[in-house]
């Protein structure tokens, strides 16, 4: 299985090449970053499952060709594989590589020939998401440090047969300004050219990292994301908080009526309100069990890719999610080692 294959070659990847993204190292404690103390290790592999189980789902389209459905989603399944490489890891320059692998699919309950044609094809159908991105971090003096982050992704229902890149290609752009008042307190500004909202667009951004003392903190990147967190120990972090996460799909149907529009595109936004834990099991090895309820704020399908001309308005039911994920990260007498 090719996805097993990607895997082992992945988890044969030195674990300590996590090491540029790391606050802990004495060059980030003499250089601005948007770390603070505190705060989780960082990641060189993930590997995350999410299930969210069986909530209803109402679509209405004002195409009399599409007309209106209603069903209930048995399970909606999520897999996400990440890496991530240092590239250049300087004092005041780093350069990181990533690399993921995400997919989606919709399982339907009693579905049929009869059915609304919108289900039967999302039926077990992968939504995939293969993109490399890369990160550039200039730290400019102690207190002051920006970020660039340029992502290109495959979005879409391909498979390795059909693929055509310029059909799937979407890309985002992150840009930020930060200041660091301290060790426990980081503030910045930005911009992201993205689809966290569904649609691709500018979305502004707060940056507010702080650590209030050894067991509270704030993580956030507003609107985005925010997280408050709690330190039991330096092997136990509990987080509670949002996170809002969008996505893109190109579709290509070749069965009527969808197929009559060519190219069509989903696009979703949901927001989900969240308790996690992470926990170490051995030095570089973590994992973590995240919960909570999710609510779709938009999904829906367009008739084109970019068009602001929706075709079909899907109304999903807020539902429950849990979600557990495996991580590698810099060993601790490799940190240390480097303080």
């Amino acid at each position: 299985m090719k996805i097993r294959k990607l895997l082992i070659i992945l988890l044969t990847i030195p674990i300590y090449v996590a090491q540029a993204q790391t606050p802990e190292t004495e060059a980030l404690e003499e250089f601005a970053s948007p770390g603070v103390r505190g705060m989780g290790r960082s990641q060189g592999v993930e590997i995350r499952y999410e299930r969210l189980p069986n909530f209803k789902i109402d679509s209405d389209s004002d195409d009399p060709r599409l007309g209106n459905g209603s069903g209930r989603i048995d399970r909606h399944n999520k897999f996400a594989l990440k890496a991530y490489a240092p590239l250049l890891n300087k004092p005041q320059n780093k350069v990181v590589l990533g690399f993921n692998y995400e997919l989606e699919e919709f399982n339907f309950e009693n579905l049929t020939p009869a059915s609304y044609d919108l289900y039967r094809y999302l039926e077990d159908k992968n939504l995939k998401s293969i993109g490399a991105q890369l990160l550039y971090l200039h730290s400019i003096n102690q207190r002051n440090f920006y970020f660039v982050r340029v992502k290109g992704e495959l979005n879409g229902d391909y498979s390795r047969d059909d693929i055509k890149v310029s059909d799937y290609l979407k890309g985002t752009v992150d840009v930020a300004y930060g200041w660091k008042k301290s060790p426990d307190y980081v503030i910045g500004v930005g911009l992201q050219w993205g689809y966290t909202f569904g649609r691709q667009r500018v979305y502004p951004g707060i940056l507010y990292n702080r650590t209030f003392n050894p067991n509270w903190g704030v993580e956030s990147i507003f609107p985005a994301n925010a997280r408050l967190r709690y330190n039991l120990n330096e092997k136990t972090l509990f987080y509670t908080g949002y996170r809002i996460e969008g996505a893109s799909y190109n579709m290509y149907v070749n069965e009527p009526p969808l197929s009559e529009f060519k190219e069509l595109e989903l696009r979703r936004t949901d927001i989900k309100g969240l308790l996690r834990m992470e926990r170490e099991i051995y030095d570089f090895i973590w994992f973590a069990v995240e919960g909570g309820f999710r609510q779709y704020y938009r999904h829906r399908v367009y008739d084109d890719i970019g068009s602001r001309n929706e075709i079909i308005n899907n109304d999903l039911a807020g539902s429950g999610y849990v979600a557990v994920e495996l991580y590698l990260v810099p060993p601790r007498k490799f940190t240390e080692r480097n303080r």
